[in-house]
């Protein structure tokens, strides 16, 4: 059986992690894929790649990603995706598949480096709706993304994620999505086709379903109204990715 691969290590975000693994297992066709955690040490040392169709890096913190991974983790990414695999980056996966980063800037929690995996050859930049609002430890950060895509708006969980500094010259780059409610509509969510391999990164949380979210929550309430309207379009939207990578979904 193929499988698909959630990265669970040091610097993955507990609800991302939550929220992903549930979605999943509402969309994939379980009985064609079976749904595997898999920590840096056996990605990086394991024979995982020939069975897997889809490695999937959560939202979270970057810098752990990079620290765990960078050289022989990346490497094996990298050779997995150009050799016909594919990537699905999350929010802080996605900053971690950019070549370069720009987080906070300035503030106190500055993350400006350059990333190895490079799947996107320019800078994620992030937060995406403004510094000074994300938070580590609660929820105070977060906004109902609204996004095009495919000429159709859609509300979606946000959360520190990042937009993509874009060019002409990127001719293996496309976005699927933009941020509407942002300055020139950046990107929100790019596919960047790797040799055989395809890698979608995504700054929003398009795997964040409305009905998981905790309600009591002042943070969340404030959003939720938006994400519940928008919920069956969100689900699309997310199946509509994963179809990208060719996959079986469920009915």
């Amino acid at each position: 059986m193929k499988q698909i691969i959630v990265y669970v290590d040091q610097g993955v975000d507990g609800a991302s992690l939550k929220q992903l693994v549930k979605n999943l297992y509402q969309e994939v066709d379980l009985s064609q894929y079976l749904i595997r955690r898999m920590d840096a040490e056996t990605l990086k040392t394991g024979d995982w790649e020939k069975e897997t169709v889809l490695l999937i890096i959560p939202g979270g913190r970057d810098v752990y990603y990079h620290t765990a991974l960078d050289g022989c983790g990346t490497d094996k990414i990298r050779q997995f995706v150009e050799a016909g695999g594919h990537y699905l980056g999350l929010c802080a996966g996605a900053y971690f598949a950019s070549a370069g980063i720009e987080f906070e800037r300035g503030g106190k929690m500055q993350v400006c480096a350059k990333r190895s995996l490079s799947f996107f050859p320019g800078t994620a930049i992030g937060p995406a709706y403004g510094p000074n609002k994300y938070s580590y430890e609660s929820q105070q950060g977060v906004e109902a993304a609204l996004i095009s895509h495919q000429n159709e708006s859609c509300f979606v969980y946000y959360n520190g994620g990042c937009f993509f500094d874009i060019n002409d010259s990127f001719s293996h780059v496309k976005t699927l999505a933009t941020y509407q409610h942002l300055e020139n509509e950046p990107p929100a969510i790019l596919s960047c086709q790797v040799q055989n391999g395809l890698a979608i990164l995504s700054g929003v949380h398009i795997e964040f379903s409305s009905q998981f979210l905790s309600r009591q929550d002042e943070h969340i309430q404030r959003i939720y109204p938006y994400l519940c309207k928008d919920e069956k379009k969100r689900r699309q939207l997310f199946r509509d990715l994963l179809s990208q990578f060719s996959m079986n979904l469920s009915s």
